[in-house]
C-alpha cells in the first residue's frame, strides 16, 4: 500500500465567531493553538482513497458537496473515495448561517470558501507524498470520557454519569516506511472536545494529543485524530460541563486531557501493535433518509411563542421569520454512512453526532473485526440518539431546535442507522 500525508494550518482570523456554544455572545479574542486541515491519500492496486480530517465544529452538506465536486474535477475521485471527517472542537468557526440559539453570531462565509481551496491544496500535497508503507493496528483504553446523561427518576439530567454508556476504546493505526521509520499515526477516541467555552480558537484536547505524540516520535511522524461515536460523552473532570466553564484554568485542563490521551496512544504504539495482513483498500457508501416525528403548522409554531421552554421560544421566532406562510418542511434528511477498509481494518463513518451506543453495538455484533467507528463524517445533520433516550429526554434528543428542524427524529432512526451500517460492513467484507 502507498500512503501520502499533508496538512495545512487553517486557523481563522481573530474576531471570527465560534460555533459549538450558543452562550458565547462575542467573537473570538485570541488563539490558544492552531487549527489543522489534514489529508491522508491512500493507494493500493490502482485504487485511491482520501481521508480528510478538519479541526472544525461542523461541516454542512453543501460545503461537502462543493469540496467533493472539486476533487472530482481535479482527480476524478468519486464520493465513495473521499471520507470527510472533523474533530468537532468547539473552539472553531461557526460553520453555517445562524440557527436558533446562535442568532447573535456571524457566519464566516469567506473563511469556509477559502477552506475549500486549502483542503484541495492539502490533498494535492498528500498525493505528491505517496510512498510505500506497511500498516499496523493496536487498541487500548482510556477512562477520560464519562457519559453526560445522568438519569434520575427516569429523566435525564445534563450532568456527568461515571456509570453511563461510554466507549473507552483507543484504536491506533500506524503507517511505517520500508526502512522502519514511522510516517503517520491515526488514533481515535469517542469524546466531545468541549472542555473550554472561552473565546479562544483551539483544536482542544485532540490538538494537544497530536502535538505530544508527534513530539515523542522520531523521523518526523505525524498524528491524525479521528473522533469516535461519543456525542453523549465528555471529559470527566467535573460533575457537569457548566461547572467547568466557570473555572479560570480551563486551558490547563485541556492540556492535561490531551496529554493523558497521547500517553495512552504512545503505550499502544510501543506494546500492542500487530501488522495488518494485506493491502486491501476499498470503500463503500450507503445513504438512508431519517424523517421526523411531526411537521407543525404555522399556528402550532405561533403557539410555542408562549411556551415555557426557552429553546421552543427561540425556535418559534426563527421559524416565523423564515416562513411567510405555512412552513415547507423537508420530508427527510440524507444520512450518508461511509465505510473504508484498510487490509483487515474497517472504518465506519457516521454523519452527524451519533451517541456512544452506536459504536459499541457495532463492535459487539462484530467482535472479530478490527473496527473503528466514527461520528462527524460528511455532514453535520444533528444528534443521532438511541430510541431508549426519547422517554428520558435530554439534549441529545431535543437539540433538533438548534438545527431548525420541525421536530425530533422519528424513533425508528436507531434501526435505520444500524441496518445501514450493517449494509456497509457486509459490502466491505464481500458478503
Amino acid at each position: 500500500m502507498e500512503l501520502g500525508f499533508a496538512e495545512r494550518i487553517v486557523t481563522p482570523p481573530v474576531g471570527t465567531w465560534l460555533g459549538g456554544f450558543s452562550n458565547r455572545t462575542k467573537p473570538s479574542v485570541g488563539v490558544l493553538d492552531d487549527l489543522r486541515a489534514q489529508a491522508a491519500w491512500m493507494r493500493s492496486q490502482e485504487y485511491d482513497h482520501v481521508l480528510i480530517v478538519l479541526d472544525q465544529v461542523g461541516i454542512t452538506r453543501e460545503w461537502t458537496d462543493i469540496l467533493q465536486q472539486r476533487l472530482h474535477e481535479v482527480w476524478g475521485l468519486r464520493e465513495d473515495q473521499v471520507l470527510i471527517h472533523w474533530t468537532h472542537t468547539h473552539c472553531a468557526p461557526l460553520y453555517r448561517e445562524p440557527t436558533p440559539g446562535f442568532e447573535h453570531a456571524v457566519f464566516p462565509a469567506e473563511y469556509f470558501s477559502s477552506l475549500i481551496e486549502s483542503v484541495v491544496e492539502t490533498c494535492s500535497a498528500a498525493r505528491a507524498d505517496l510512498e510505500h508503507v506497511s500498516l499496523s493496528y493496536g487498541s487500548g483504553h482510556s477512562d477520560l470520557a464519562v457519559s453526560r446523561r445522568l438519569i434520575v427518576d427516569g429523566q435525564n439530567l445534563f450532568a456527568a454519569n461515571p456509570f453511563g454508556i461510554v466507549d473507552h476504546e483507543v484504536p491506533v493505526i500506524a503507517a511505517h516506511r520500508p526502512d522502519g521509520s514511522c510516517k503517520l499515526v491515526m488514533f481515535s477516541y469517542a469524546c466531545h472536545p468541549t472542555m473550554t467555552n472561552q473565546l479562544l480558537i483551539s483544536a482542544e484536547y485532540p490538538g494537544v494529543a497530536r502535538r505530544v505524540i508527534e513530539s515523542r516520535l522520531e523521523d518526523g511522524a505525524r498524528a491524525m485524530f479521528l473522533q469516535g461515536c461519543g456525542a453523549d460523552a465528555v471529559v470527566g473532570v467535573h460533575s457537569s460541563e457548566k461547572q467547568r466553564y466557570t473555572l479560570p484554568d480551563q486551558g490547563e485542563d485541556v492540556e492535561a486531557a490531551g496529554r493523558s490521551l497521547a500517553w495512552k496512544v504512545l503505550l499502544i504504539l510501543a506494546h500492542r501493535m500487530e501488522p495488518v495482513v494485506d493491502d486491501t483498500l476499498s470503500s463503500f457508501i450507503v445513504s438512508c433518509d431519517p424523517t421526523f416525528e411531526h411537521f407543525p403548522t404555522r399556528s402550532e409554531i405561533e403557539a410555542r411563542l408562549d411556551g415555557e421552554h426557552p429553546g421552543d421560544v427561540r425556535w418559534a421566532h426563527y421559524q416565523l421569520q423564515k416562513w411567510e406562510g405555512e412552513p415547507v418542511w423537508p420530508a427527510s434528511i440524507e444520512a450518508r454512512l461511509h465505510g473504508l477498509r484498510l487490509g483487515d481494518i474497517y472504518l465506519l463513518g457516521h454523519p452527524g453526532e451519533t451517541v456512544a451506543a452506536y459504536g459499541l453495538r457495532l463492535k459487539e455484533r462484530h467482535p472479530k473485526l478490527k473496527l473503528v467507528t466514527l461520528s462527524y463524517c460528511h455532514a453535520q445533520i444533528g444528534y443521532i440518539p438511541r430510541r431508549a433516550m426519547y422517554d428520558e429526554g435530554g439534549y441529545e434528543v431535543d437539540a433538533w431546535r438548534t438545527w431548525g428542524y420541525p421536530s425530533r427524529w422519528n424513533r425508528n432512526i436507531e434501526q435505520l442507522f444500524e441496518s445501514t451500517a450493517e449494509k456497509v460492513l457486509s459490502h466491505l467484507q464481500g458478503k
